[in-house]
């Protein structure tokens, strides 16, 4: 289906505002498989929209260490949004050991990069860049060792993710 270049747009302001691409995709009213197409052929065509959402974060205003923080506060929303569905499926609809697993690598990947991100900026953040080193970790070793487990390694993470908050928030 044919969306307009006006489609393309909101996603592109939805996403360099701040939004996760699958709640811009979803206010942007396009499919997220649409919305990782557009994002993917911008960046090919130098339209770097995370470039865009950098700037603009800093441009915001509260300098490099707010535009840090609301960059790792976003990505930190996407790993809830990312551990309530897998929480939250449906039963009827489980989510496969597959998916699960799919799930969690994508969650470690925004964690790493969340990691790369405010290293160097926010040496503080360090310590918890290290525990998600080895909660992936500990991912890659249950999915290329025990991968019957990898569905209640999913199902773990959430209450977990509770707890540290209690403990830390």
């Amino acid at each position: 289906m044919a969306h307009p270049p006006e489609k393309r747009m909101e996603l592109r302001t939805a996403y360099i505002g701040g939004l996760p691409l699958e709640a811009a995709a979803d206010k942007a009213g396009v499919p997220y498989a649409t919305a990782r197409n557009w994002f993917r052929s911008a960046r090919e065509e130098g339209d770097d929209w995370d470039k865009f959402r950098a700037a603009s974060l800093i441009v915001a205003g509260g300098g490099i260490e707010q535009a840090m923080g609301r960059i790792i506060a976003a990505g930190l929303m996407r790993c809830e949004a990312l551990l309530e569905q897998i929480d939250n499926a449906d039963p009827e609809k489980q989510m496969s050991p597959t998916d699960a697993i799919k799930a969690m690598a994508t969650l470690g990947d925004t964690v790493a990069k969340l990691k790369a991100a405010g290293k160097s900026m926010m040496p503080e953040a360090d310590k918890l860049a290290v525990a998600t080193d080895v909660l992936k970790r500990l991912n890659g070793f249950i999915r290329e060792n025990y991968p019957q487990h990898a569905g209640s390694f999913g199902e773990l993470l959430s209450p977990f993710g509770q707890e540290l908050a209690r403990a830390y928030g």
